[in-house]
Order: structure tokens, then C-alpha cells, then sequence
């Protein structure tokens, strides 16, 4: 990774065509973009961006695919430039998570105003695949399919945490070349204030009130959350001077088991106040 990083800032060319060929891996393209926004400014990022857009439009206008996928991509590329652009500005984690919330949110609710088709197709792909799976599995009853809010918030959730990943490895690889190190340290610390954590929570719960379908809208909200208890977890190992698998352990569970998200959720609102970090003695060198 740290020679992909190298050839991407060894000039514009080489960023240009690592953005435009890494469409087809995931979050190599939404993290070039980041890295060059980040190191050499949002001028120089913008280009990066219109060759890492250059397939997605080119799907949009010349293939028959179904074009929900390029319109997702191609928020997703945008959303990750605009956050690197801002934490290159603000240098603020909380910030960015704020505002990827905001974002994708944003360009959820635009894709079903501008195209309502697409998200209604997609509401409509998910609902047969139920239903095969119902079938397939011996069911009679068949639950109603998602609805187009259901639907909505999970294109606002898909699009605000690969925007987040995307500039996460733009971040690590700047880290890597420029401030070894830097990184893990910047996320480790990464914290909401009292303020940001209670919007979070509080518009998490909201949602999930009002129902299953508005169960994605409360994953986006505390979507913030969500990563500062990653990062309080990182903390703990470092401090603790654990061993990796540790930390592969819980994204193994992260991704299997839903309450492990739940309680990460819980662990970072906790920590607003508590500072669970600042009460834990790191291991004592031997």
C-alpha cells in the first residue's frame, strides 16, 4: 500500500490514472482523492476527482447497466472529496464525521428527489430477493418489501461510511509517507464533544422509534459515533500493548453480531464524558 501511496504523489499523471483505475477496486479511487486533497490541496484534489468521475459518467451515459450504481459511486467520490477538503482546512475527525452525516444524507435525499425511479427500482430488487429467499427457504409468509425511506437511508448510510473509509486510507497512506505514526495517533484520540454525541444519539433514537424502516436512519446518525468507539477500542490495545488479532476479533464480530455496534455506540457516548482513555493505564514497559 505504501508503494500504490508513493506512485499516486509522484505527480498528477499518476494520480489520475490510480483514481481512474481504482473504480474497479474497492476505495483505492475515493482514497486517492483523499490523499491528494489532503497533501497538495482541494485545487489539485478536484482533478484527481474528475478522472476518479470520468467511469462512473461514462457508465451514466453510454452503458446499460442499472445507473444507481454510478450515481452512488460518483456520490460517494464527491462526499470524500469535500470531507478531505474540510479536514485538511479544520483538522478536526468530529467535524468530518458530522458532516459525512450531513452529506450523505444530503445526497441520498437529492437521488430520490432527482431520480425516484432508481431508488424505487432498488426498493423494488430488494423486495424479489426477499421473497426468493422466503421462498427458498419454505416460508409462507412473505414480509412486505422495504419501503423507498427504508431504502433512502441506506444509499444516505452506504454513501456517508465510504465516504468515511475512503478518507481514512487517504489519511493513512498521508500518514505513511509524510508522519509515520501520525495517523494511529489522530485516531486514537478521535472523540465527540457533549454537544455532537447528543445529537448523534439522541437523532439515532428518534429514528429507531418511529419504526423499522427508519432502522438505516439510525445507523447514519450515530454513524459518528459508531467510529469514535472503533477508536477507543484501537486505544485500549495500543495501551494495553495487545496483539492485532484483538482488534481483528471485533471487526469479525462488528460485522456478524449487530449488538457489537450497538455497544461500540454506547462505549463512545459513555466516553464523552467519562474519558475512558485517560483512566487506562497503559502496560508497563518491561
Amino acid at each position: 500500500m505504501r508503494f500504490l501511496a508513493e506512485f499516486i504523489m509522484r505527480g498528477r499523471t499518476q494520480a489520475a490514472v490510480v483514481a481512474l483505475i481504482g473504480n474497479w477496486v474497492p476505495l483505492i479511487a475515493p482514497g486517492a482523492v483523499a490523499l491528494v486533497t489532503l497533501r497538495a490541496g482541494a485545487s489539485n484534489g478536484l482533478l484527481v476527482l474528475l478522472w476518479a468521475l470520468l467511469p462512473a459518467a461514462l457508465m451514466l451515459g453510454f452503458s446499460q447497466i442499472d445507473p444507481l450504481a454510478p450515481v452512488i459511486m460518483i456520490s460517494g467520490l464527491v462526499v470524500t472529496f469535500l470531507l478531505a477538503s474540510m479536514l485538511r482546512a479544520q483538522v478536526s475527525w468530529s467535524q468530518c464525521l458530522m458532516a459525512a452525516v450531513a452529506l450523505g444524507m444530503l445526497a441520498a435525499l437529492l437521488q430520490r428527489m432527482l431520480v425516484p425511479d432508481l431508488v424505487q427500482a432498488l426498493a423494488d430488487n430488494l423486495a424479489r430477493v426477499m421473497e426468493q429467499i422466503h421462498e427458498q427457504a419454505g416460508s409462507e409468509a412473505v414480509p412486505p418489501g422495504p419501503s423507498v425511506v427504508l431504502v433512502t437511508g441506506l444509499l444516505a448510510n452506504v454513501i456517508s461510511f465510504s465516504s468515511v473509509l475512503g478518507l481514512i486510507l487517504g489519511r493513512w497512506w498521508q500518514g505513511l509517507l509524510y508522519n509515520p505514526g501520525g495517523f494511529a495517533q489522530e485516531f486514537q484520540c478521535l472523540r465527540l464533544n457533549a454537544p455532537q454525541a447528543l445529537v448523534c444519539l439522541g437523532a439515532g433514537l428518534y429514528s429507531l422509534l418511529q419504526g423499522p424502516e427508519y432502522a438505516w436512519w439510525g445507523a447514519l446518525f450515530t454513524l459518528p459515533l459508531l467510529f469514535v468507539g472503533l477508536a477507543i477500542v484501537h486505544r485500549l490495545v495500543a495501551l494495553k500493548g495487545l496483539g492485532v488479532h484483538w482488534l481483528v476479533v471485533m471487526y469479525i464480530a462488528l460485522v456478524v453480531l449487530d449488538p457489537v455496534s450497538q455497544l461500540l455506540v454506547a462505549l463512545a457516548f459513555v466516553d464523552t464524558w467519562l474519558n475512558i482513555r485517560g483512566r487506562v493505564k497503559p502496560k508497563p514497559e518491561v
